[in-house]
């Protein structure tokens, strides 16, 4: 059976749903399967360029139509290099309708019966996409079968991506951080209204994938940081295939970005005028000098910024994390426990995620992510690149170190800070994900995507049973975790594995000393405030 959009889907059943939300009533429509769904709700103003994103004012009222149709998500560049390595339509990965600076909506995905007083557990989930693609309406991002499967309600965030969501400069003065601050007033919106659609507002789950578990440290960190008598909006995280590595670059360390766009449009970035300029211009303007490289290979990656609002910048937080004031903020706003994890194979998406034509284009791709400094530190830990390497050899080697900077090595640092404060942690390790799904063979990099969201038409009766058992495994764990039951998960070199058998088990992770190596290029790993391994 092939898969189909949502809208499709809803399409050929003539029910509506209507559910009343402190904006007014919305109505949804009916999956294949039962589900509810409701597309496109709302949660904040339409946002101004380079502007903050603001939440819906007492007294708005939504507009009386059915919510049952993809007709938009996040404006943002083409040169997606893991999206043309899936092969798949572009629809797919992004769903039915047209590129929109105003992506500030959820999609949400019920159990067929649904009422205020239902009470299911609560999933909310943050595409990934290296932060300047995607978006919640790709089919890799559906829910309908997962949330009838195991009664929870889903809902998929969108969010401002690439220059739009992750521009930043000191002068002239732009904020910054803005998808993050959008994914944050959702999860506001999400607490204020999810009963409403049967869920536990009280149980509620922030996971993301890829960019979107970035996303989730991003926010752990701001949940932590909460002025006192606060509380997270969520109650457990979950951060699949990455987390933060290093602290981000200021403001003014993210100026020569700000600059090197400027001059690619023909604008001064002295000019007082550049940032109004910027913000009238088409947005194809902005993305066409993004993926054609006009902005130079090291430019053209928008990333988070060290703002001093958004992320405090005192203590630095990769020194506050590893300090354990990190866990105990967490704890003490709510927050019960965390699991990450990654697969066996990541470096293969990673291999095509840029160009790479020659070794110099394998340090400029990490400097895409990092300082040059400590890009620099890290590549020195690999040995050198082969006299001569070819294009093949060159893509593995910038896939491997990619993978283990952006997620290996992050996701055990972050298991190990918690774990070192004794905040509840599972990791996990997968190693088979569906044969069908599998680029060249590899378990690589989104690939347990399908496993996550129990895709029961992308399935084969096996692979359903593998994906239920996981699934019941990881709720189990997590629950024996939160309880204090769990010897396994307190030690931080055992990983809760998904084997290439499809059963799960506990096991040593082989990769621990290799990638903990990589420490020495981490300024903050080299200070006093480091506690024991």
């Amino acid at each position: 059976m092939a898969r189909v959009h949502l809208q499709d889907e809803i399409a050929k059943s003539p029910e509506r749903i209507t559910v009343h939300t402190q904006f007014g009533p919305v109505r949804g429509g009916r999956a294949a399967n039962g589900a509810s769904v409701f597309l496109e709700i709302p949660y904040a103003l339409p946002p101004g360029r380079f502007e903050d994103p603001r939440p819906l004012p007492t007294g708005y009222r939504y507009e009386n139509r059915d919510y049952v149709c993809e007709s938009r998500y996040a404006a943002q560049p083409t040169n997606d290099g893991q999206g043309a390595g899936a092969c798949y339509p572009r629809a797919d990965m992004l769903g039915l309708g047209e590129p929109s600076e105003d992506p500030l909506f959820v999609n949400i995905v019920t159990p067929r019966e649904l009422s205020a007083t239902s009470k299911y557990p609560v999933k909310v989930y943050i595409h990934g996409g290296f932060l300047q693609f995607g978006s919640p309406h790709g089919l890799g991002a559906q829910t309908q079968y997962v949330a009838v499967e195991r009664s929870e309600v889903w809902v998929n965030i969108g969010y401002r991506l690439s220059v739009f969501g992750f521009l930043a400069s000191d002068i002239p003065k732009v904020e910054g951080n803005f998808g993050f601050k959008d994914q944050w007033l959702a999860l506001l919106w999400i607490r204020d209204n999810i009963g409403k659609f049967g869920g536990d507002p009280a149980n509620i789950q922030l996971t993301g994938l890829s960019a979107g578990a970035h996303s989730v440290h991003q926010i752990l960190h701001h949940v932590s940081r909460l002025p006192e008598g606060e509380s997270s909006p969520f109650q457990s995280a979950m951060l699949q295939s990455n987390a933060i590595l290093t602290t981000p670059k200021t403001p003014s360390e993210l100026r020569p970005q700000f600059a090197a766009l400027c001059k690619a449009l023909d604008l001064d970035p002295a000019s007082p005028t550049a940032l109004a300029r910027l913000r009238d211009l088409p947005w194809r303007a902005l993305t066409h000098v993004i993926e054609t490289d006009a902005v130079g290979p090291a430019f053209g990656t928008f990333r988070g910024a060290l703002d001093g609002a958004w992320l405090a910048r005192t203590p630095d937080p990769m020194a506050w994390q590893r300090s354990g004031a990190f866990a105990r903020g967490l704890r003490a706003r709510g927050v019960r426990s965390v699991v990450l994890g990654d697969l066996t194979e990541e470096w293969y998406l990673y291999s095509i995620a840029h160009p790479v034509r020659a070794p110099q284009d394998v340090r400029d791709n990490v400097r895409r992510y990092y300082p040059d400094t400590i890009a620099d530190k890290m590549l020195a830990c690999y040995p050198p690149l082969r006299e001569g390497a070819g294009t093949k050899e060159m893509k593995r080697y910038m896939g491997e170190v990619l993978a283990d900077c952006q997620l290996h090595f992050p996701v055990r640092l972050l298991a190990r800070d918690l774990l070192n404060a004794g905040f509840p942690v599972l990791r996990y390790e997968i190693r088979w994900t569906p044969e069908q799904f599998r680029p060249f063979g590899y378990v690589t990099h989104g690939t347990d995507r399908f496993l996550w969201t129990m895709c029961l038409p992308a399935l084969k009766a096996v692979q359903v049973v593998a994906a239920r058992t996981w699934l019941d495994v990881v709720d189990a764990e997590t629950k024996a975790l939160e309880a204090g039951l769990n010897a396994n998960a307190r030690d931080p070199r055992k990983v809760l594995a998904l084997r290439e058998d499809k059963a799960a088990a506990w096991k040593e992770d082989e990769k621990w000393d290799h990638l903990m190596r990589l420490r020495v290029a981490i300024p903050t790993e080299n200070e006093a405030v480091v506690g024991k391994l």
